[in-house]
């Protein structure tokens, strides 16, 4: 795992976005994973206006998101977020973009299925995500054990489909973001501390190119 530190948040998003664009660039037919946290919002804006200047093609690209939550449990979808700040404004074709189900009847074939449609086109390229203050990513929540794969997780709002540690594991590329002092001193866990199912983005520190991106607030404490 690389880490790289920059002076604030604007500076740290502008670097992720320039990552991920660069991505595009040299892949046009990428496989990208997206997070829809908020503090991600900044990074999709000016990817945004990279398409806008002329700088980025998505026609080719697909996408994953890496999990939505279950409609009957929250009304606010991963979907509707990703498309307010960013589908809508590139040209990435609807039929190349997929997401968890947000309804079924049987949650275990919904996952499987999932995994599968991730696995036929080869995995994924790359994954933009944000680690939170409790050191999950996606929505793999510290845990005595972790689901691999795609599964069903239940949080605070209800309950989320979301694709596994080895699944994110298994990407090619992770750039990961942290960003403000809340997240200083899970910082230090995730970079260097026990490799632990508590802390699941410690897991990145044994990917081979996976990237943290912090501001000056959360490296605090590295």
């Amino acid at each position: 795992m690389s880490i790289l530190v920059y002076r604030d948040k604007a500076r740290a998003c502008a670097a992720a976005a320039t990552m991920v664009a660069s991505c595009v660039i040299e892949k046009p037919s990428i496989v990208l994973g997206f997070d829809w946290e908020p503090e991600l919002w900044p990074t999709y804006r000016t990817l945004v206006r990279m398409t806008a200047d002329g700088l980025l093609d998505w026609s080719d690209t697909r996408t994953f998101n890496l999990y939505e939550h279950v409609q009957a449990d929250s009304a606010q979808l991963c979907e509707t977020q990703l498309r307010a700040n960013f589908y809508d404004y590139v040209n990435i074709i609807p039929e190349n973009r997929a997401r968890p189900a947000t309804s079924g009847a049987n949650w275990g074939v919904i996952c499987h299925d999932y995994e599968d449609a991730i696995l036929n086109v080869g995995g994924i390229d790359t994954i933009l995500c944000a680690i939170r203050s409790d050191g999950s990513v996606a929505y793999n929540l510290g845990a005595q054990e972790l689901a691999p794969v795609t599964h069903v997780e239940r949080a605070g709002q209800g309950r989320v489909v979301t694709v596994g540690m080895a699944t994110i594991m298994s990407a090619k590329r992770v750039v990961a973001v942290m960003m403000g002092s809340d997240k200083a001193d899970v910082a230090g866990l995730v970079c260097s501390g026990s490799i632990t199912p508590g802390i699941p983005a410690s897991y990145l520190q044994m990917h081979v190119n996976a990237i943290l991106i912090l501001d000056e607030d959360a490296a605090q404490r590295i």
